[in-house]
């Protein structure tokens, strides 16, 4: 049971944390609610590297995470505002609609960097996409396929490459 706890113990922080941040940022102000997100974070980090938990990417997914927890409450916040008449009209404001899109934009570029398929180098360099296609094509081993029967392609039950 001990064991279990200390394993999910980061992961009910950052719950924990995200929780205080909705709670703060209702009854609060939005600076009271990201200082207790920020604390929280970093309870989250010295707890996850002391139970020896601690991964790069989950660092990365809970910043992100964090940060477009906070770029959703400045949108509702302070770009968007609800006015009396006509009743249930909106009023959109475009600095506060920017200030959450740059919040948001700055949060999700380490969870692109991080999830991306190839190096930056492979990115602007097509010699190592020609030959790694080149590899995969010299790899082909045709003992490891078998000629399909009619019964087998009439059946529906293989798949076609």
């Amino acid at each position: 049971m001990l064991n279990k706890l200390k394993e999910n113990l980061p992961t009910f922080e950052i719950l924990l944390g995200y929780l205080m941040f909705l709670y703060f940022i209702s009854k609060t102000t939005i600076s009271s609610a990201v200082l207790c997100l920020m604390f929280f974070i970093y309870v989250w980090l010295f707890t996850s590297l002391y139970l020896n938990q601690y991964s790069f990417t989950s660092l990365v997914y809970v910043l992100c995470g964090s940060g477009i927890l906070v770029a959703v409450s400045l949108f509702f916040l302070i770009g968007v505002e609800e006015v009396a008449y006509p009743q249930g009209a909106l009023m959109f404001h475009a600095e506060g609609i920017a200030k959450s899109l740059f919040v948001f934009f700055i949060s999700s570029l380490p969870l692109i960097l991080v999830n991306k398929e190839s190096s930056f180098s492979e990115m602007f360099n097509l010699k190592p996409t020609i030959n790694a296609q080149k590899e995969t094509a010299s790899t082909y081993d045709e003992s490891l396929w078998e000629e399909a029967a009619i019964e087998d392609v009439e059946s529906g039950k293989f798949e076609a490459i």
